[in-house]
């Protein structure tokens, strides 16, 4: 998977002033560092799985359900569970899913880091690789998901491969969760964790492979976590894990000073945290 070429990484705003700084984006200048650039996941400290958001059931049910209007219409021989190929699985929230709605998961993931955390779910088989050159064989997919992973990838080529492994119409769905950056405090909070959460409705994916045109769903939906959770969730995100250790304190520091000073939260207390999860769908 190459370097992302579309997750918008904006700077800091109104953060107190011994907490900001240059070196906020600076990479880490060891041997780590090139592998970082590559994926920045394979530093990531064992967090992700317990503090990234999953999907909501409605986004989930836009994937298994276009996968089955596709193969009501190209059935191709096909029996049994639908088959899916969930690409850049990360820890596996969207695989296990999938799983749990009856699809047979095919997760692929690069990370020996992230399939560390990922759950042992009936129906889940992992594998390393990436979304270019998945090693999956071809012509036997009803859907390819890319969730949250998207972005991490060579939309050409990848689209290519996708469209290598699905079967005859077979769907293509990519998903983005996102906090719901239109309402003021949660845009804020994004900027502070250089989250990256911008991307937009009106600007469909464009992956190779020759698919039909994007089709758009949306769901708003809402995480609650506590502020501790909040900033463990900072420590998942790839700017923090390629920052230097300075850069990722000051980080960390914006956010104690945003969730206690400012929005005022005690320790422990709930936070409801809008998103809008974007699920595109296509289809050879």
């Amino acid at each position: 998977m190459s370097a992302p070429g579309d997750e918008a990484v904006v700077g800091l705003v109104d953060e107190p002033p011994d907490a900001r700084g240059s070196a906020d984006c600076a990479t880490l200048s060891d041997g780590a560092s090139a592998s970082l650039d590559v994926n920045p996941f394979v530093g990531e400290g064992g967090a992700y799985a317990s503090v990234r958001p999953a999907y909501p059931g409605e986004a989930v049910a836009a994937l298994i359900d276009a996968a089955r209007r596709a193969r009501g219409v190209d059935a191709s021989g096909r029996d049994g569970s639908l088959r899916a190929a969930d690409i850049g699985a990360g820890t596996g929230k969207m695989s296990e899913l999938l799983a749990r709605a009856g699809a047979v998961v095919d997760a692929v993931e690069p990370s020996g880091a992230m399939r560390a955390q990922a759950s042992s779910i009936p129906g889940v088989t992992w594998r390393a690789g990436v979304a270019e050159e998945t090693t999956l064989p071809d012509a036997v997919f009803d859907i390819v998901v890319f969730a949250q992973s998207w972005h991490w990838v060579d939309p050409e080529r990848a689209g290519v491969e996708a469209a290598r492994i699905l079967a005859p119409g077979g769907v293509l769905g990519i998903v983005w969760n996102q906090m719901d950056v239109s309402i003021p405090w949660v845009h804020r909070l994004t900027r502070i964790m250089r989250s990256g959460d911008v991307h937009r409705p009106d600007r469909p994916p464009t992956p190779g492979g020759g698919f039909a045109p994007m089709r758009l769903t949306q769901v708003a939906w809402q995480d609650v976590m506590t502020p501790e959770q909040i900033l463990t969730l900072g420590t998942t995100r790839s700017s923090y894990i390629r920052s230097t250790p300075a850069g990722r304190e000051r980080m960390q520091a914006n956010l104690r000073w945003y969730l206690y000073e400012h929005l005022g939260y005690a320790p422990g207390q709930d936070i409801a945290i809008p998103y809008t999860t974007l699920v595109w769908l296509t289809h050879l």
